[in-house]
Order: C-alpha cells, then structure tokens, then sequence
C-alpha cells in the first residue's frame, strides 16, 4: 500500500494517514496524498506570503496547476466527457476518482495555510464547473467547461449583490431581453466575486422574472464585454483570491448564454452552496490542523521561565483541547463525505451546513489558542507565527460565506424538521 506523507505532531494530521485499516481510504488515495502535499509543500506554501503581499497568484505557476489537473479534479463530480485528454492529479484514473479523491484534494490544498491562495490558484473551477457540468448545453460546456478545466478560462459565480447575500431570492441584477431577442442587457452591481479581478468568464445571477426565487436566470458572461467595471476589494484577508466589486451597465450577453431554463436559475445558484458547505467544513477544519502544528512546534522549542512553554499544564490543555475540536469534526466530516453521493440532495443539505458551520466556529476557537502559544508572533504577519496569523484573518470568510451561520442555523431546523414530519 502506498505510503501518506504525515506530520509527527500529534493531531495535526487526521488518523487514516497511518491507519491502514480504514474503511473509506484505498491505496490510490494514499498516492493522491502523498503527491499533493509533496507539491504544496515544494511549489505553494513557500510562495503564499508573497502572492498574498502582492495580490496574485503568478500566472506561471496557476499555469503549472492547471497542468497537473488540479482544476479538472476540482469539479466533483467529474464531467468525464469534457475532459479533452486531460490527466488528473497524482496520475489517478479519471473513473476511479471518488468522492475521498475530492475531499483529500480540499484538504491538502489547504495545508498551505493560506485561504487566498486556495482560490486564487483554482481559477474559479470549482464554483464555476459544477453548474456547467450539471446544467449547461453541449455547446456551453465544450466553449467554457473544458476550456476552465484545461486553464485556458477563469471564472467566477456573480451572485452577492450590495444588498443580498444569504437571501439570494432577492436578487436585484436585472437582464431584460432586447428587442431582437438575440440577447440580454444586464445592469446591476456584484459585490466580493472571488476570481473577480483575474477571471475571463463568470456565471451570473440575474432577475429575468418575478420576485423571489422563481424569478432569477443564470447567464454565461464574458467579463472583456462593454459595461463591465471591476474594482479589487481589499478585505481583511483572501487578498490573492482576486476578490471585485462589479459594476453591469447594459452589458449585452447572447440568449445563448442562458443556462438551463429562464426563471429557473434559482435552482442552479442554490445547487453549488451544498457542495461549498462541505469545501468549508474540510478546508476549516484543515487550517486548525495548520494552526495545531505551528503553535505546537512553537510550544516545543521556545524557553520562558528556564523551561520549555510545552511543559506548562494550561499550554497542554489548549492543545488538548483543540485536538478535541478536530477530531470529531473531522469524523464527522468522513461521514459526510462518504454520505455526499448516497443521500439525497434535501436530506444532505442541512448536514453540509452543519458541519460548515461547526468546523468554521471550531477554527475561530483553535486559531484564538494558537495565537495565545504564540504571543506577540501571532500577531506577526511573518516568522513563526505567520500562517496562524493569516489564518486569523481569513476565517472570517469561512464563517461568512456559502451562508452566513445565523441563517444556516435556522435552515438545518427548519429543513430536519419538515423532513422528520413533525
């Protein structure tokens, strides 16, 4: 069986890694392991902190990631027929990638610590190819689903407006069609698009109908189109995510753009949040690892009173008590994911924000922990402490987006109970 690179820090790696007794693990998961940590390890988190200081992700190495297949395999489930020769990560057969495949993929990649960098270097594959995969003509999907996968396309999901976020029903981007009907003008405003600065393409949420949710369509949009402003927005953290505010001013889109049926795109937005939710629980989840290893290390090696700082009782307890943290989130996370493609999309829902929702407060807990280990280098945007400290700023988003918590919450009630009946 092949062998997973681990870490010797205690928690900071999950348990299937050394336990070959794992139901869900299978020796090709091992070697994808195995060959993306050696990749981030050599090629990414070296290089985080520079691309996030600058903003950007170097269009050679976003080049070297396409051509490793990573964007190809970020779309789940993978839309074999579109794949036009390209080789996935690790050299893992394309019928073979399962769901483990998917999520040991979120995981490594985010063991670079850096957020921005995760979805800078993606190129908007996995918001964007999912619905293409799903809901996009054959045309569509040989003019942009293919060229996304292969890298030759970026692109981003435009739907969070200035004033609507989590109630995407209230969209107020309108696209009213011409009176020739060969196209759409859409006008609106779109707020922290993530790619929005680098992509090529975004798929676009707009008002075509009625109030509410049976009113909105999903258009294909070529960002190089006439009226279309992007300005960088500059967030706590993320900063090489490329995250834009977008201004629409009577953009023309062709009809053929249209994706799926008009005045049922809400089904469309609403179908990539589940799979979010769960990229949220893993990637949360893997970045209190981060934090666990880093903080630990400090622990280890740095001297305060004549004595290591691990040997105090109360710096003992915090990493205990993170590692509590990760543990049951992380099983419940390989239960989810092994459940992802066995349950039905409504029952599955609630579960994908749940554990959204615990992991992500689980990392604002553990990353609070590090940086007390750390003291004052915690709060260094460098040295020993630096990823933590990135980490500090961007779990804001993971707690924010694909829903906020408040509104999760109240979702996973409401949705459970109707479906117990009660």
């Amino acid at each position: 069986m092949a062998d997973t690179i681990t870490s010797p820090i205690p928690f900071a790696d999950p348990s299937w890694h050394t336990d070959t007794t794992h139901p869900y693990y299978k020796d090709s998961h091992r070697r994808l392991q195995n060959f993306i940590r050696s990749y981030v390890d050599k090629e990414i988190a070296p290089n985080v902190d520079t691309w996030e200081r600058q903003g950007f992700v170097p269009d050679q190495n976003f080049r070297r990631h396409a051509s490793l297949g990573f964007l190809a395999a970020a779309v789940f489930p993978l839309p074999l027929g579109y794949f036009d020769g390209i080789t996935l990560p690790g050299g893992i057969e394309p019928q073979e990638w399962d769901e483990f495949h998917d999520s040991i993929l979120i995981d490594e990649m985010a063991r670079c610590g850096c957020l921005g960098t995760v979805w800078g270097i993606n190129g908007g594959a996995t918001v964007g190819g999912a619905p293409l995969s799903v809901y996009a003509n054959d045309a569509q999907k040989r003019n942009h689903l293919t060229p996304l996968l292969r890298g030759e396309q970026r692109h981003a999901l435009m739907v969070t407006e200035p004033d609507a976020g989590s109630d995407v029903a209230g969209l107020t981007t309108t696209a009213e069609m011409s009176s020739d009907g060969k196209s759409y003008i859409i006008n609106g405003q779109k707020k922290w698009v993530t790619q929005g600065m680098f992509a090529t393409h975004a798929l676009v949420g707009c008002r075509t109908g009625v109030s509410g949710p049976k009113g909105l369509s999903v258009f294909i949009l070529d960002l190089s189109a006439k009226g279309v402003t992007r300005k960088k927005m500059d967030n706590s953290g993320v900063s090489s995510s490329g995250s834009a505010f977008i201004d629409l001013e009577d953009v023309v889109v062709p009809a053929a753009n249209l994706v799926g049926e008009k005045n049922r795109g809400f089904e469309i937005i609403m179908s990539t949040f589940t799979h979010e939710r769960l990229w949220v629980g893993i990637t949360a989840n893997r970045l209190g690892r981060v934090a666990l290893e880093d903080s630990y290390k400090h622990a280890l090696s740095r001297e305060t009173f004549g004595q290591p700082l691990f040997s105090n009782q109360v710096i003992r307890a915090k990493f205990s008590m993170m590692a509590g943290l990760l543990e049951s989130c992380q099983s419940l996370m390989e239960d989810l994911v092994h459940r992802s493609v066995r349950t039905p999309q409504v029952s599955f829902s609630p579960l994908a924000a749940l554990l959204k929702v615990q992991a992500a407060n689980n990392l604002e807990r553990i990353v609070r922990e590090a940086q007390q280990v750390f003291g004052g280098l915690g709060y260094s945007r460098s040295g020993k402490g630096g990823r933590v400290e990135q980490i500090s700023r961007d779990v804001r988003v993971l707690v924010v987006s694909g829903g906020s918590e408040e509104i999760l919450m109240d979702m996973i009630a409401k949705v459970t109970k109707r479906l117990a009946r009660l």
